[in-house]
């Protein structure tokens, strides 16, 4: 019997040009991928943002149905705040002791903005990233002069019927401040009108951090994104107003 002979056939591997080749390939790919993957991420982080204000707006409004229809306080002097219980600059926030802890189910990840990351601590880890109209949904009640150490105050919340155009009054918006010193978490919403003024110390509370925008909740419950006013220029924290300084979004009771 003839053996038919095995044929071998030598393998061609790639020359230097065809590599440069698949090497510019996959250079001009990733160069096309990466901004898109990029855009994905940032898409996604800014649905979770809107996911937080929609827990937050949910938990107002159970708040306000266990409480004779008042909205919830922004603090007190004893460092109990909406978001949890604040006990300074070198401790960790208690998100399980903040007057809406109970109606988020404590957790901390909804008073963080997933993409506010460059900013001053103003606890052991993060605190609110989130404002609250305070000025025009709270009232300040105080005990005592506030330089005498037992001095006592309590923001308390006001009636939640009596805002007469919802959908055009903000609750909880996107925001920072930077006091003579670098951006950090801010959660006490000073309106325009307040932020202005003093005459040289002007300041703005809404963080336009999402691509020159703010995510703002309403008190009919959407969640929008919102432009600068431009009364007042943006400043280079991105800071700046909602408004002018007639404070409209903010008012419960409309001029």
């Amino acid at each position: 019997m003839e053996k038919k002979g095995i044929i071998m056939k030598a393998n061609k591997g790639f020359t230097l040009i065809e590599l440069l080749v698949v090497i510019a390939i996959i250079g001009i790919l990733a160069s096309l991928l990466l901004p898109v993957m990029g855009r994905a991420k940032q898409l996604a982080l800014g649905v979770k943002n809107r996911n937080n204000f929609q827990q937050i707006y949910r938990g107002f409004q159970m708040y306000a149905d266990d409480h004779d229809s008042l909205a919830v306080g922004v603090g007190n002097s004893s460092g109990q705040h909406f978001f949890g219980q604040y006990n300074g600059p070198g401790s960790p926030v208690d998100f399980a002791g903040g007057t809406l802890s109970p109606y988020v189910n404590g957790n901390p990840a909804i008073w963080k903005d997933p993409t506010f990351l460059n900013y001053a601590k103003r606890a052991k880890g993060h605190t609110c990233s989130y404002a609250y109209n305070h000025s025009y949904l709270n009232e300040l009640e105080e005990q005592g002069n506030w330089w005498d150490a037992d001095y006592r105050f309590e923001w308390v919340g006001l009636d939640t019927t009596s805002i007469q155009m919802p959908v055009e009054t903000v609750l909880f918006g996107d925001s920072a401040r930077n006091w003579m010193g670098p951006v950090e978490e801010n959660w006490f919403w000073t309106p325009p009108s307040q932020a202005r003024a003093w005459p040289g110390w002007e300041t703005a509370y809404t963080h336009f951090r999402h691509s020159g925008k703010a995510t703002v909740l309403w008190a009919d419950g959407h969640v929008e994104m919102m432009a600068p006013d431009q009364t007042f220029p943006v400043n280079s924290d991105q800071l700046g107003y909602l408004c002018n300084t007639d404070d409209h979004p903010f008012k419960r009771i409309k001029d």
